[in-house]
């Protein structure tokens, strides 16, 4: 068996196209760039070798070097943990992430950066990727199109929608997004929900709590969650993409103890019917654990987070505050009358 000089591709996706890379299970059926028969072997899990299984006519084995070698570790561990992903979506969902994580980290955006919806890009670049303008969603579509139900790169109606709300896994890689439009301001419905990982059971919440985090705010939607970093920095963020899909994050909370010790809750979701019964369901978990909480007071008139912190700062500033320091004080809301008298109460 002869050993060739290395092969350097600049990642493994590009290195799969170039040898007519076929999805065989536990391996890749590949054109042996010696003797350019499709016999040559790559496997999933050592993506940095092929191997022609011609022995008597070639036999050729090669050592594959990537210049982006975390796109190829990524690429890997992907395949191992999502085994029902077939290569070209695997691909697919490779390049989403890096390229949601590239346009978060690197993109200028003429909505962000002027402050959307009250919120500066300091605290939107956590959750918001702007692609722009309808060139770059067509991009996204046409590349993601082996995870969705549809080519959507030639839906104009979707590629007007160029606010992307990425949900990443426990492993950072894409699960769901949420779409918007800043091109469209009138377009219906205002948001739409696409799952991005078609072979798991994909988060319908999003997470971001610094190490430092000494409060975790849950919100029902991510903007309203966010408002609360606007004016803390350092609070944690559990937001929901809508007042029924509580399921999810009372798992995650439950199956997470760990992540949550030492904190303490603030509750702000919508003050209307669903989120009543929202704030219900995640006061029984957090019983469950004992943690403490809070329920966040909303002013006559403001419905949400994002509503009152554009209607007055200042006021949204101080409320939160007074709520950070009821719990230096061992001071606990009751977990439902204020769902009953429009107040909250305390006892000490």
């Amino acid at each position: 068996m002869q050993n060739r000089d290395k092969l350097l591709y600049q990642n493994i996706e590009k290195a799969l196209v170039d040898l007519n890379a076929k999805d065989k299970g536990r391996y890749f059926l590949c054109t042996c760039p010696e003797c350019q028969q499709q016999e040559a072997f790559i496997y999933k899990n050592n993506p940095s070798f092929i191997l022609c299984n011609r022995q008597n006519q070639c036999g050729e084995r090669m050592i594959l070097h990537f210049e982006e070698k975390e796109g190829a570790e990524s690429y890997k561990k992907l395949s191992e943990e999502y085994p029902n992903l077939t290569n070209k979506q695997s691909l697919a969902l490779e390049w989403m992430t890096r390229f949601m994580n590239h346009v978060q980290n690197h993109f200028e955006s003429p909505t962000l950066d002027k402050g959307y919806r009250g919120l500066s890009k300091e605290t939107t670049g956590r959750f918001i990727a702007d692609l722009i303008n309808e060139a770059y969603v067509q991009k996204m579509f046409d590349s993601g199109k082996e995870l969705f139900p549809k080519n959507y790169s030639t839906n104009d109606w979707m590629c007007k929608r160029n606010l992307i709300f990425p949900i990443y896994g426990a492993d950072g890689h894409l699960e769901r997004i949420l779409l918007r439009s800043s091109i469209d301001h009138h377009i219906e419905p205002k948001e739409l929900q696409l799952i991005v990982n078609p072979s798991k059971e994909t988060r319908d919440f999003f997470v971001d709590i610094p190490e430092k985090s000494k409060t975790v705010v849950i919100g029902e939607a991510i903007l309203d969650a966010a408002s609360f970093r606007e004016v803390d920095p350092d609070v944690g963020v559990l937001a929901l993409t809508g007042a029924a899909k509580t399921r999810k994050l009372c798992q995650f909370i439950l199956e997470n103890k760990a992540l949550f010790q030492q904190k303490k809750f603030v509750l702000a979701l919508d003050d209307d019917k669903a989120g009543d019964k929202a704030t219900k369901d995640i006061i029984d978990t957090l019983e469950q654990t004992q943690a403490e909480y809070q329920v966040f007071p909303f002013p006559s008139g403001v419905k949400d987070s994002n509503a009152y912190l554009n209607y007055d700062k200042e006021l949204f500033t101080e409320a939160f505050n007074d709520v950070k320091r009821s719990f230096s004080r061992e001071r606990k809301y009751r977990d439902s009358s204020y769902l009953n008298k429009g107040v909250v109460e305390m006892e000490r």
